[in-house]
């Protein structure tokens, strides 16, 4: 895609101040979009605005938010519009893994941790999204939710994480289904392993090994280096889902995004 074939478009990345999440920022500005990243780490952040304002000069803008706060993600919005005019793509990327704990051992603030970060927070972009979407002109946008294969499975994680994109896959077609007839599309990536995350932020206080052997025993054929999926593939997919006819014919879609792990 060319450097202004999206120049007209205007892009909300959470959680991108590092990770997939600064790759699908950065392959949007790539193709021409006006991109805002946003992230809790003020340092990562610092350090992306930095990198960015050298290579996309007005075309982006960084704001330190909390995607838990309804206040938080509304100014996001607000200030987005009065920058760039509108929104046309939300790319709800902002998550935080679980330590592979079942019910039996997870902790309660673990449990409202998770839920806080991985599904409200989603939830209170979609709803500003939405709002924002309707009453632009033109009107509409697309949606894109980074879910996982713990979306579908059990034993890819622990509890926590697991119920969250458990829920990220009910959003995702919930919201599909009540706006599409407003221009307004969306659509979750279903990730397997990826190659470079920060998710060993997650694993700072160790892990369950009980949990990790489980999703060892089943889903065996994980190979580093072979089965884990690039960064930079999942941004050019979000690149794709700009144009409009492409998100609507995959509105409501659970896109499998795992190099076939596990295996279908």
């Amino acid at each position: 895609m060319t450097s202004q074939a999206l120049s007209n478009t205007t892009v909300i990345v959470t959680g991108a101040a590092g990770g997939l999440g600064k790759v699908i920022a950065t392959a949007f500005l790539e193709a021409g979009a006006n991109v805002t990243i946003c992230d809790i780490n003020k340092d990562r952040l610092d350090a992306a605005a930095q990198e960015f304002s050298s290579n996309f000069a007005d075309k982006f803008l960084a704001r330190e938010a909390d995607t838990t706060s309804e206040v938080a993600v509304n100014q996001l919005f607000q200030e987005t519009v009065k920058k760039f005019g509108r929104v046309d793509i939300l790319v709800n990327n902002a998550a935080v893994m679980d330590s592979f704990d079942p019910a039996g051992t997870c902790s309660h603030e673990t449990w409202d941790r998770l839920l806080n970060i991985n599904l409200t927070g989603p939830f209170l972009t979609t709803k500003a999204a939405v709002k924002t979407m309707e009453t632009q002109t033109p009107p509409g946008g697309t949606i894109i939710n980074m879910g996982s294969n713990a979306s579908i499975c059990g034993s890819n994680a622990g509890v926590a994480y697991t119920v969250t994109k458990h829920g990220i896959l009910g959003l995702t077609r919930n919201t599909a289904a009540f706006y599409e007839d407003k221009g307004i599309t969306c659509t979750m990536l279903q990730l397997g392993g990826l190659e470079a995350t920060n998710i060993s932020d997650a694993f700072a206080k160790g892990m369950n090994m009980e949990g990790l052997k489980l999703m060892q025993k089943n889903l065996p054929c994980f190979k580093q280096g072979v089965t884990d999926v690039s960064l930079r593939d999942v941004a050019k997919f979000c690149v794709l889902l700009a144009d409009r006819s492409i998100a609507k014919t995959m509105n409501g879609a659970a896109v499998p995004f795992n190099k076939n792990w596990p295996p279908a």
